[in-house]
């Protein structure tokens, strides 16, 4: 009887252990489920041009950051975190379609969703002020607590950006 004991001990441990893991195992399901959900809708909404839409699948806190160092023509940072929806459309997303006059054709290549990340490989075609515009994508979402899109991070080729949408003719950030 006495072996009996740390048996049935080390039993109840592992079944709570267990319990635990299958318990995360649904919750990090249920998370993904969320952010997959959202992140679809957003993208659709986005890729469609419905920017009302767009706004319904972000926080209030919501950040749109395009990586690297891309500079308008005057020289203001086009690069750069965009605090809140209206930056976004305002600061960034009108000036940039200004560039593309017949608007951006997204399609979608690949979508990968974690538990409040996903990443979504694209590429875009359109006729720019400069030339072909035929760019890839990689957008980077981080969803909140709350189900929505917390912030949206793009990473492209800017250097095709700098000359079909802004004719830039070189790169202004070489150094001899």
């Amino acid at each position: 009887m006495l072996r009996i004991i740390p048996f049935l001990l080390l039993f109840v441990s592992c079944s709570s252990n267990i319990q635990e893991s299958i318990e995360r195992k649904l919750e990090v399901e249920k998370n993904r489920e969320v952010t997959k959900n959202i992140v679809e809708k957003n993208w659709g909404y986005i890729s469609s041009g419905d920017m009302e839409g767009f706004k319904t699948t972000v926080s209030d806190d919501f950040k749109f950051i395009l990586s690297g160092t891309l500079k308008w023509n005057d020289g203001r940072p086009l690069s750069r975190t965009y605090e809140g929806y209206n930056s976004f459309m305002n600061d960034f997303l009108a000036p940039a379609l200004e560039t593309i006059p017949g608007g951006l054709i997204f399609h979608l290549d690949e979508m990968i969703i974690d538990e409040k990340s996903a990443a979504i490989i694209w590429h875009g075609e359109s006729e720019a002020l400069y030339g072909e515009y035929n760019n890839k994508y990689v957008y980077v979402y981080q969803v909140n607590d709350e189900g929505l899109v917390e912030s949206l991070t793009e990473y492209t080729d800017l250097l095709l950006s700098a000359s079909s949408l802004l004719g830039q003719e070189k790169n202004t950030n070489f150094k001899k």
